[in-house]
């Protein structure tokens, strides 16, 4: 196994929408986009970041003792943290003194430093629930490419402990770079948010030119090594309209060899709480989340060209 060290800001095991059978998702830090809607914001940085949980703050002031660096006020109601000067500091150097004896909790490394032996001792914990469902190990973020030697070795080691490996991926990446993961991965999950570029730039801050033609590369290189590829779209009010899924499909259909599943995902705020906890803003704060059941007639486009909304065998 190569030995590769990078950020992974979260492990879940119990997976069930990630691909096949029950999975564990290990999240790697940083990502190309700024997507409005994302809901995952403690993943676009590369680099360790501080989380602030206020609800678990007991005002010991202990961390305003440690911080040599005068970022923490604690005699303030606001209890305040001056996260410039934390991102001048600690971001870069790593050290995040003020966590040293924050014994509720209430401070925390958002993505440390992990080693590839040490994640694939954490994912093969569940080896042998993997070989009865079918499951395996699924790569995702923020955007996995962004740590590209770093998910090169994952996934390599992965397939040496003869695990199935799913990536999720935005698509933002070269494609010499895909085509040396992709040797080592059986089943991917391709965001295609848009397919206006302007648009696409608008909400996500960059355009998708090298996306979509990742999109038709890396389907016809599953087609080839016979894996498997879904194309997902996160459906947000006032962004994401019928026209929208109906070009997508389209692209899909007449692009996309091997690909029969176009997966809908409907806009939730369940990451809301994780803006403050990192010292951001939620940009969306007043859209209301998107009822499943709302898809209904998105998802009538999607079948009506000849496309699963599923890779899950329907009952």
């Amino acid at each position: 196994m190569q030995s590769v060290s990078g950020k992974v800001f979260d492990i879940q095991r119990w997976s069930l929408h990630d691909g096949p059978g029950i999975r564990t998702n290990v999240f790697l830090k940083g990502c190309p986009l700024r997507c409005v809607w994302c809901c995952n914001p403690e993943s676009q940085e590369g680099y360790s970041e501080l989380a602030y949980f206020v609800d678990k703050c007991i005002r010991c002031g202990r961390c305003e003792t440690l911080c040599p660096h005068g970022a923490i006020d604690t005699h303030s109601n606001a209890m305040r943290t001056d996260r410039s000067i934390c991102a001048e500091t600690c971001y870069k150097d790593g050290a995040f003194p003020c966590l040293a004896r924050c014994f509720s909790g209430a401070r925390k490394r958002i993505g440390p430093e992990m080693t590839t032996e040490q994640v694939l001792r954490e994912v093969m914990k569940d080896s042998l629930i993997y070989e009865q469902s079918g499951g395996g190990v699924t790569f995702t973020g923020g955007e996995p490419m962004h740590q590209f030697s770093f998910l090169l070795a994952l996934a390599q080691a992965a397939k040496e402990s003869w695990l199935h490996v799913a990536l999720e991926t935005c698509g933002h990446a070269s494609w010499k770079k895909y085509e040396q993961v992709l040797e080592f991965v059986d089943f991917v999950f391709l965001d295609i948010k848009l397919m206006d570029s302007r648009r696409h730039e608008d909400v996500t801050g960059r355009p998708n030119e090298v996306i979509l033609d990742n999109a038709v590369r890396i389907a016809e290189f599953m087609r080839q090594k016979q894996g498997a590829m879904v194309v997902r779209t996160p459906v947000v009010p006032g962004i994401t309209d019928a026209a929208d899924i109906a070009s997508i499909a389209e692209f899909i259909r007449d692009r996309l060899p091997g690909v029969a599943t176009y997966e809908l995902m409907p806009y939730h705020r369940l990451g809301r709480g994780k803006y403050q906890d990192i010292g951001q803003d939620y940009p969306l704060a007043e859209l209301p989340p998107v009822k499943v059941g709302d898809l209904a007639p998105m998802h009538d486009i999607v079948t009506s060209y000849g496309l699963s909304t599923s890779y899950r065998p329907q009952s």
